[in-house]
């Protein structure tokens, strides 16, 4: 895809134009390559979507189909607590960019956050927002066939989906106040929904945030600032040429990667992840890094992607800049308004890591000085920690979600 882009930026530049596919999306669509998985020795794991892993470590679980007021269809799992005497309020899980209800589960029954969370009799719903392998559905648009569908990005999923998944969740709880704990673009989608629709923050009882992406200050990440830069001409191209997904699970990219990992996920999965995200060789396991190929890079939209963008180019963290003519139709200002997180009143904790490229400490130095209700910002007592290392890390239980329940402790009462 890389290469693609490089070749028709180039093209352009000589030739004034790049060929076209005007409202016309560019399908995919690869056969299942499951037996093959199995003859070439995969992890199990790997291949197994949410309903079989809850299955095979033999957890309950249902599926829920949750609507939103724009018309998109949302999966989302549940699992159901072992404890059901003691069943305590819903936890509400919200996964990262190119990622899905999967992360908190797949590193098995012991390391699962979900099923640790199912042990402690916590009454688990694992979200897909949309766009995502689960979640592919709208009540006028084909995600194959209509670019309107992929007209999104962080801020519908935020202002829409996480609303609407909350609401679906107290109605078939009946309950008042649910706990959320996001990680990544979860994070980002929290404080959008939280900042915009502050009428939601009565409905969450705590907050908890892993590796918080909100400002985007300071990365680390090699080129991110170049790409940045770069991201309205991307778009365009991408737009042009008939894309407005990247990195689904259906694309190419996908298999490619998920099948050099399986085999040399240190050295393949551990490089990319250490250039993009600050990973430590050996701070996550190899079968986790091989296993965790087959549930990531499962959907985003070219807008999301863009947006984020943005968010590097203008230090803030604010709502999709249109353009100038666009943004006065849209917002009535020329620039797009920032997202006011001094109105995020409930309850939230910051959980960050020293070595994390995505969500640097001068970053979440911003975003706490601006939260109103901040319970913590617990940084994670290891130098190696980085950003995917809270879910899947060799000592996530430790660190992490023993420290999440002590949280959820206190606000049981």
């Amino acid at each position: 895809m890389i290469k693609y882009i490089v070749i028709l930026l180039y093209f352009q530049q000589f030739t004034g134009s790049i060929p076209t596919q005007p409202n016309r999306l560019i399908s995919y669509a690869l056969p299942d390559t499951r037996p093959l998985k199995k003859a070439l020795g995969f992890y199990e794991d790997t291949y197994l979507n949410f309903t079989e892993l809850t299955t095979k470590y033999g957890y309950p679980s249902e599926k829920h189909t949750v609507l939103t007021e724009d018309g998109y269809l949302l999966t989302v799992f549940r699992i159901l607590p072992k404890c059901i005497d003691k069943q305590k309020i819903p936890i509400i899980l919200g996964h990262g960019l190119v990622d899905s209800s999967d992360s908190w589960i797949f590193t098995g029954s012991e390391t699962g956050f979900g099923f640790i969370l199912s042990n402690n009799c916590y009454d688990v719903w694992a979200a897909n927002f949309r766009g995502n392998t689960y979640s592919r559905k709208h009540v006028r648009f084909d995600p194959n066939k209509d670019p309107d569908y992929w007209e999104f990005s962080f801020h519908e999923v935020g202002y829409f989906d996480l609303p609407a998944i909350i609401d679906y969740v107290l109605s078939k709880t009946a309950q008042s106040q649910a706990y959320y704990v996001g990680q990544s673009q979860g994070t980002t989608d929290f404080f959008v929904m939280a900042s915009q629709r502050p009428e939601y923050n009565d409905k969450i009882r705590l907050s908890i945030q892993l590796a918080p992406v909100v400002w985007l200050r300071n990365l680390k990440v090699p080129g991110a600032n170049i790409l940045a830069r770069e991201s309205k001409n991307i778009k365009d191209l991408l737009y042009a040429i008939g894309f407005r997904e990247l990195f689904a699970k259906q694309q190419v990219i996908h298999t490619i990667v998920e099948l050099i990992c399986q085999f040399i996920p240190q050295t393949a999965c551990g490089t990319f992840l250490s250039l993009t995200t600050g990973y430590v060789y050996g701070s996550i396991t190899s079968k986790n890094l091989a296993v965790s190929m087959g549930h990531l890079i499962v959907g985003a939209s070219v807008k999301t992607l863009a947006h984020f963008g943005q968010l590097i180019v203008s230090g803030d963290f604010q709502q999709y800049d249109e353009g100038v003519e666009e943004n006065i139709k849209k917002y009535g200002t020329i620039k797009p308004p920032k997202y006011n997180v001094s109105r995020v009143s409930s309850p939230v904790v910051l959980i960050c890591a020293e070595n994390d490229y995505l969500s640097s400490l001068e970053n979440i130095n911003v975003l706490s000085s601006r939260l109103p209700n901040l319970v913590d910002r617990y940084i994670v007592p290891e130098l190696t920690w980085s950003h995917h290392n809270h879910l899947w890390g060799v000592r996530a239980t430790e660190y992490v979600f023993q420290k999440i329940l002590n949280y959820f402790d206190r606000f049981n009462a």
